[in-house]
């Protein structure tokens, strides 16, 4: 992927175009920036906050790397280590957490498919440990694992998140013109699942003369709230969110027009999640030790 640093200008195109809130690095405290002290997790991709702990979170390497999640606090502390086996790391994208009938879970999406060439992703559900202070290695089996095949050919995809209450697990693609929402149960009755294809969203674009649009348009990760009422979606310079309201679909709030917040300026952001509360972004970028930042809310 290109690293090139974004234009201020363009980075105030894409802030206008949705008429957003947030503000640039450092703006009144808007963003507050730590890294996180684990130094196995050099190239965070995914992210998801614990459903056990208020101020804790989880993240893993991308592809190739172990089959490790990482977690840390708001701080960059190291909590821990999942280790998930047997599972493969082809190209793990990102993570989702929910709860079911009391218990939380975590989701591990292995959903990146740069070339575009994979016939099918999949999905690993495992149980979220409980971590004591030792910040030991936790070793484990996914409860489930869901093989995915999209109805119009294979697509690269970074973003995964759950809504348990609907039980669906909804995936954003990257690299369309046009990102595309599709959705599949988060419990299928078999092992291979066809993704209901839900259309594009709307999310702003990079300007035709753009140096580097991939940097505005590729949309590297997704989560939602814990009211499932709003939807973080984060490129490599823009944070989104989306807002439903009483009995609407997330295909029709992903209609509107989002809310801009700005991102520090690290060389790859690609995870992102709502703080327990739901008053803050918590985003990492790849990178040894890992960027991240607090982004407030408005």
């Amino acid at each position: 992927m290109h690293n090139a640093t974004l234009p201020t200008l363009l980075l105030a195109i894409a802030l206008t175009a949705c008429g957003g809130g947030g503000g640039a690095d450092g703006d009144n405290g808007s963003i507050t920036r730590f890294t996180v002290e684990q130094a196995d997790l050099t190239e965070s991709s995914g992210l998801a906050r614990s459903q056990r702990a208020d101020d804790l979170y989880w993240s893993h390497n991308d592809s190739g790397g172990p089959t490790d999640v990482y977690a840390f606090d708001g701080a960059g502390n190291t909590r821990g280590v999942l280790h998930l086996a047997p599972t493969l790391n082809l190209d793990w994208e990102d993570v989702s957490s929910f709860s079911e009938g009391g218990e939380p879970y975590l989701l591990v999406g292995d959903i990146g498919d740069n070339s575009a060439i994979r016939p099918s992703v999949r999905f690993y559900i495992v149980g979220e440990p409980a971590l004591d202070d030792s910040a030991a290695t936790v070793n484990a089996a996914p409860t489930q694992t869901t093989i995915v095949r999209y109805p119009d050919g294979a697509r690269d995809c970074e973003s995964i998140a759950v809504d348990a209450d609907e039980g669906m697990v909804y995936l954003l693609s990257k690299r369309d013109a046009v990102p595309h929402l599709y959705r599949v149960p988060l419990h299928p009755t078999s092992l291979i699942v066809s993704a209901e294809a839900l259309g594009e969203i709307n999310i702003p674009r990079a300007p035709a003369d753009a140096e580097s649009p991939e940097r505005i348009n590729w949309v590297t990760s997704m989560d939602f709230d814990a009211e499932r009422r709003r939807a973080a979606v984060v490129t490599l310079t823009q944070a989104y969110v989306y807002t439903r309201g009483d009995g609407e679909s997330w295909a029709d709030a992903f209609q509107r027009a989002p809310s801009a917040y700005a991102l520090p300026d690290d060389p790859q952001i690609e995870a992102i999640a709502f703080s327990a509360d739901g008053q803050e972004l918590l985003v990492t970028s790849e990178g040894s030790p890992t960027p991240a930042a607090h982004l407030a809310l408005d």
